[in-house]
Parts: C-alpha cells; structure tokens; sequence
C-alpha cells in the first residue's frame, strides 16, 4: 500500500488521502479498503472500458456501470481497479472535490478524459485548469502492443506510434492539457505495470487469469473534511 503516492497533493493531506493499493496488499473488499482508511463508506463501479462519468454522493457497490467518479462528500473512499489499464486521481482544490478516472485504450478513445471534466463542470462548476491530476502505474510507452495500432486506435496522433507500441500515457496527458489541466498539475506516479509484475498486478504481464478473478490494483481516495 502505497500511502500518498503523489507530491502534488502533499499540501493538501489534511483534507485529501490518497492509497495506491498493489500487489503487496492482501485481497480485500471496497469496503474493507474504505476501513483501512478510517471510513465506513466505499463507492466503486461496474467499470465498462467507456466514457461514463457519475457524481456519488452515497456508497455504491459497484453496480453504476461507468468508468469516472466524482464526490464532494467527506469520509467516502472512491475507488477505481486497473491492472494495466491508466487510472487517475483529479481534484480541484478551491472546492475540494476530488474524483478518479479508469482509461484504457477503449477509453481514450471513446474521451473519457473529456467526459470526466465536461461531468466535473456540470456538476460542480469546476473547470480543468483549477484541478490536479496524478496518473497511476499503467503500461508505459515499450508495453502497450497492438497487432495494427492505426486500425484498432483510429485517430490516435500517428508519433504516439513506433511499429506496434502506442504511447497511451502522452496520448490521455494531450487530452488532458487539451481540455485545460496545466502541465504543471500533472504527475505520474513511478513505474510500468507489465515491468514490474513483482509490484503491480498486470494483465499483460502475466497475471491475465488473476485479474480475471478480481485481483487488481486499486487507486482510492477520499475527502477527510468538507
């Protein structure tokens, strides 16, 4: 478990807390992860590789079928699964709301990142310069492999391409400086997942039947005040 992973948010770790869970932890519920931290509440979705973003407000138990959550809601721990797959924390700081994002390929290119802060400013008025995003451990730039990268990804920026590897991660960081977020509010956490299938669980690296079982990484965050 990796504790406040991010050195973005470090000034803001009286009301915001931020968990990385990895290999290295036990197998556990959301809600057994939501008490780790201290709270009695956990929210998590049926992640569907789309576009979908929802507001919670409430626990949830993984039947909203979507791939982004937001809250302004104190001691509720969100909490978004990947095992390759990128995964990303936004918060706005004047407004203290904070939200998680699951993108793999498909949700680059169904513009879950778009979605998310069309959802963030519908909801709380919140545009994308005034947040800060931190990026999970997914398949860095030598690991995602495609047998035709220009016909699975139609659309992706042709340099993002080197014979059958795709850079996702530049890919979703221009969605992100294209809808607003400031280069300097942008980190990545260290670390590729099929690199390093001793730390991370990996889909491609190994651990396909696992996951397929429920065992993943898990990025989690909540608000500790209002």
């Amino acid at each position: 478990m990796l504790d406040h992973p991010f050195t973005i948010f470090a000034p803001y770790a009286d009301r915001l807390r931020i968990v990385f869970f990895d290999k290295s932890d036990p197998s556990m519920s959301d809600h057994d992860r939501a008490k780790l931290l201290g709270c009695d509440r956990a929210a998590a979705l049926h992640q569907m590789h789309g576009a979908r973003v929802v507001r919670i407000s409430e626990e949830s138990d993984r039947t909203e079928q979507a791939d982004g959550l937001m809250t302004d809601q104190k001691k509720l721990v969100l909490q978004i699964r990947a095992a390759d797959c990128q995964n990303f924390i936004v918060y706005a700081t004047e407004k203290n709301i904070v939200g998680l994002l699951h993108v793999g390929w498909k949700g680059i290119l169904a513009q879950a990142i778009p979605s998310f802060f069309a959802t963030l400013k519908k909801e709380f008025d919140v545009d994308a310069q005034e947040t800060l995003v931190g990026a999970g451990p997914s398949l860095c730039k030598n690991c995602a492999e495609f047998s035709d990268p220009l016909l699975e990804l139609p659309g992706i920026p042709k340099d993002c391409i080197d014979d059958h590897l795709v850079d996702l991660p530049e890919i979703a960081l221009r969605q992100f400086l294209d809808v607003g977020v400031l280069k300097k509010s942008f980190e990545c956490m260290p670390g590729c997942t099929k690199h390093e299938p001793e730390k991370f669980w990996t889909y491609r690296g190994g651990d396909r039947e696992a996951v397929q079982q429920g065992h993943t990484n898990v990025l989690a965050a909540v608000l500790l005040r209002e």
